[in-house]
């Protein structure tokens, strides 16, 4: 089994966290790491942005799920 995980997406924390419950309703493992570090956030007044990881075995349908909830406005 394969353990390398890829980043999926980064997102504002309120949607990474929506994304990251539906990566989990549909059986993909996430994991996720703030961007900039939370004292940072704090200090500079920054929206708190995440990076979402997926195993590589998951990504596919990990991309899939999100164009499905976010889709481009081309």
């Amino acid at each position: 089994m394969n353990t390398d995980y890829e980043l999926l997406v980064v997102k504002e924390k309120m949607w990474a966290d929506m994304l990251m419950e539906v990566l989990k309703d549909n059986h993909i493992p996430c994991t996720a790491l703030p961007v900039h570090g939370a004292g940072m956030t704090l200090k500079t007044g920054i929206q708190e942005k995440l990076k979402i990881y997926v195993p590589s075995e998951n990504k596919v349908k990990a991309e899939e799920l999100l164009s499905e909830i976010f889709p481009k406005c081309d």
